[in-house]
């Protein structure tokens, strides 16, 4: 049965306790309440991890996503495209993908991905969210996933035996589960940003603009950042100023809402 993840329905909002980011306070935009982040050790390579972008890029970004999630799709479709050509595939960002299914054909959809040779992964990945409003909704989930493979030239025959096996299941709920009891991931999409928590989509611009202030200040630092006391940080945007304060969000962002 698959892992319960609670009410996707939530403020998003940004956990900061990490050093340097004072000048790169900008970065991930909605930051309002500090939280112990992600640690190097918290977040090693997992099963089932498919990446794009340079092993030594300065910036990894890990995502959870639910291939049935629409904010996931939307991040796909409006953001995910300008951040792989201006950061990805310039050596600034390795981006990691992640599974986090929210329902039980999201994770068979998750299995398809994997179940598809490595250099169809991506286009595979596309078509499902592309297409999760569809077979999210069909009566036979399988049957309807099991359809979108076949567009991309997987047999339904190849995708039945992977089902059948549940290798990629038990690796899939292996990922997830370390994500939720380590990492505190119970939404999607989840990002962490140099061990970073973001919960929620973002604007480009607003993405954009963070992920330059923390190259930056990398870069400033000689390619490292040392960790400062907990700090409590919101934005003015689009100022970019910052000033401590323990529970905030942004003007014009609804507090119920989940971008």
């Amino acid at each position: 049965m698959l892992i319960s993840v609670g009410n996707l329905a939530r403020t998003t909002i940004l956990h900061w306790h990490r050093a340097g980011l004072l000048a790169a306070a900008a970065l991930l935009l909605f930051a309002a309440l500090a939280s112990p982040p992600a640690t190097a050790k918290s977040l090693p390579p997992m099963p089932g991890d498919r990446t794009l972008g340079a092993g030594d890029a300065p910036i990894t970004m890990v995502e959870y996503y639910s291939l049935d999630c629409p904010h996931c799709a939307n991040f796909h479709r409006d953001v995910f495209p300008r951040l792989k050509a201006q950061f990805i595939e310039t050596g600034k960002v390795r981006f990691v993908f992640r599974d986090f299914p929210l329902s039980w054909g999201a994770l068979q959809a998750a299995i398809l991905t994997h179940c598809a040779p490595a250099e169809r992964f991506f286009a595979v990945h596309e078509a499902l969210l592309k297409t999760g409003g569809v077979w999210s909704k069909a009566q036979s989930s399988a049957q309807a996933i099991a359809k979108v493979g076949e567009s991309q030239g997987i047999p339904q025959a190849v995708f039945q035996k992977c089902l059948d096996e549940r290798v990629w299941e038990l690796q899939v709920f292996e990922s997830q589960k370390h994500a939720r009891d380590v990492l505190g991931v119970n939404a999607t999409p989840t990002f962490f940003i140099n061990e970073l928590k973001l919960d929620g989509n973002v604007p480009f611009e607003m993405l954009s603009q963070g992920l330059n202030k923390m190259l930056d200040e990398i870069a400033r630092q000689g390619g490292s950042m040392t960790r400062m006391e907990e700090n409590f940080l919101l934005i003015d945007w689009p100022s970019g100023a910052w000033r401590a304060h323990p529970r905030a969000w942004l003007p014009g962002i609804n507090s119920g809402a989940h971008f």
